[in-house]
């Protein structure tokens, strides 16, 4: 028995050495991990601010969206309701008037198109109502 544990010693001095080398490859991994981690803990606080801000923003635009909803549907209800003989039944001099409340509603509803609702297309389809081009 001892003669065979005289012939293993060589091997065990090459996997003692194998080891430490492996230690020291897993202790230079193991900084390298905890320096990646770290920068990761550092970049998901700052995209939970993100997120909150957008969160934060989205909740404004979906207020703000709802109280615009209601008006803008009693608006185009409004539109609807306009007749080819009423508009052409207006005196010449108040035909003015009707061109600046069209221009006027086709600057709300651009407005309204920038945020995200396209009702645009919508109005200038209506065939009561010709959008300039406004600049």
């Amino acid at each position: 028995m001892q003669a065979e544990l005289e012939l293993l010693q060589p091997q065990l001095v090459v996997a003692a050495a194998e080891n430490e080398k492996m230690l020291i490859v897993i202790e230079r991994e193991s900084k390298e991990v905890e320096t990646t981690s770290e920068k990761v803990r550092g970049e998901e606080a700052h995209a939970n601010v993100q997120a909150a801000a957008s969160q934060a923003l989205k909740e404004e635009c979906e207020a703000d969206l709802a109280e615009a909803i209601p008006a803008l549907t009693a608006a185009l209800s409004a539109l609807d309701t306009l007749k080819v003989i009423l508009l052409s039944a207006l005196p010449s001099s108040s035909c003015s008037y009707v061109h600046y409340v069209q221009v006027f509603l086709c600057l709300c509803c651009k407005q309204l198109a920038m945020r995200g609702i396209m009702f645009l297309s919508h109005l200038s389809g209506h065939p009561y109502i010709h959008c300039p081009s406004v600049h």
